[in-house]
This record gives structure tokens, sequence and C-alpha cells, in this order.
């Protein structure tokens, strides 16, 4: 009997919740887009973001240059893939309390899968200026699209193509050592923070919080 795969494999313990899930989209929002129509699979890294503040929110919305190659594929209705990558850090199995393991690495990611559609040109203009808005909130900005002129918004618009996900699958993974003790678990926080990984504080708060 056949048995369906779930994608991506994702071991019970390391399975994220759904709304760690999506605080992870929020906070690390330049995905990559994968397709693959064609002979080849396309990848390009852009962000996306959320169309609403749903807690359920179904759809997130984003955009790529018409002369890249992959513009092809998001200009027509079909399946997407994007994945959004977190915090990630190498660990040494020197850092272990107990008993030298493997290397292996920490990280957090999210898996999404959805059906594209394309937005057309008559609703470009309104969906950049909810992804700048969106972007602008991240930073507590306030650029907004008129601040310059129309003629280089026209000038703008036919350079880029826009779409919406519909969303699928959300899958979040969040591997933080959950299968050592808390003690090795701290064992590998203070060796991040002797250290120089990009993003140490972030991932040393997940591991003395991983249960």
């Amino acid at each position: 009997m056949n048995r369906k795969v779930e994608r991506p494999y994702v071991p019970p313990l390391y399975r994220a919740g759904e709304a760690e899930t999506r605080n992870l989209v929020r906070a690390y929002p330049l995905a990559t887009i994968i397709t693959a129509r064609r002979e080849t699979m396309e990848a390009t890294q852009t962000p996306l973001f959320f169309e609403s503040d749903a807690p359920d929110c179904s759809t997130v919305i984003g955009h790529i240059a018409r002369i890249n190659p992959q513009a092809e594929d998001v200009m027509k209705p079909g399946p997407i893939l994007a994945v959004f990558n977190g915090p990630s850090a190498y660990v040494s199995p020197s850092w272990y309390v107990e008993d030298e393991d493997v290397p292996t690495w920490i990280y957090q990611a999210v898996h999404l899968r959805g059906e594209l559609e394309p937005v057309g040109a008559a609703d470009m203009r309104v969906l950049m200026e909810d992804i700048v808005r969106l972007s602008e909130r991240r930073i507590g900005g306030a650029w907004q699209l008129d601040r310059i002129s129309e003629a280089d918004i026209a000038r703008m618009m036919p350079r880029i193509v826009g779409f919406r996900i519909h969303i699928i699958a959300l899958i979040g993974i969040s591997k933080m050592e959950q299968t050592r003790s808390s003690e090795s678990r701290d064992g590998v926080a203070e060796a991040l923070q002797r250290g120089g990984e990009v993003g140490r504080d972030v991932l040393t708060g997940l591991l003395r919080k991983a249960v």
C-alpha cells in the first residue's frame, strides 16, 4: 500500500506550531520561491507577506522582476514552493555536556506550498503599495510609494510582475536540540554566545526554552 509522504519531512519533535510558524514568516519574510514547470527548476529570492493580519490569513503576496526568467512561471496559475530561512548555526559535538556525538545544525525554517494567482496590471499599483507598507511596518517606517513621481511609478510598473499565493500547506521547522538534555542545550547556548554566529542571541533564547 502506498503511503502519502508529507513534505518536507519533519520529525514531530521539530514541528513548529501554527503561531510560531506564522511568526517566522513575519520575522524572516525574504523567501526563496521555487517553480518547476519547464526543463529546469527556477528559484528567486523575494519577500513575501501575509496579505492581512488575520491569524488564519490564507494568502501571501510578492513580486519579481519581469526580466527574470521565472516571471514566465509566476504569470500563470500553478503550484509554487516558498522557503523561508530563519536563524541557523553549526553545533560542535564538543559543546555537549553529555557524551560527544556527531556534529549537527540547529535552525528554523518554513516551507509554504500553494497555488499562484497572477496579479493583473490594473491591480499592480495597489499590490506594490501593500508590499511597501508591510515592508516599512517591519522597521517602524512610513515611506510610501507616492513619495516618488507618477512618471517614475509608470516606468517601474511594467518592469515587475506581482502575484498572490493561496496557501495549501504551511510547515514550520524548529530544530533546537530537543532530543538533548537541558544541560547540553545550555552548553550549546554558552558556546554560541562566545562565538560569532549571526543570530546567536536569538538561537540562545530558543535553545534555553526548547522542550
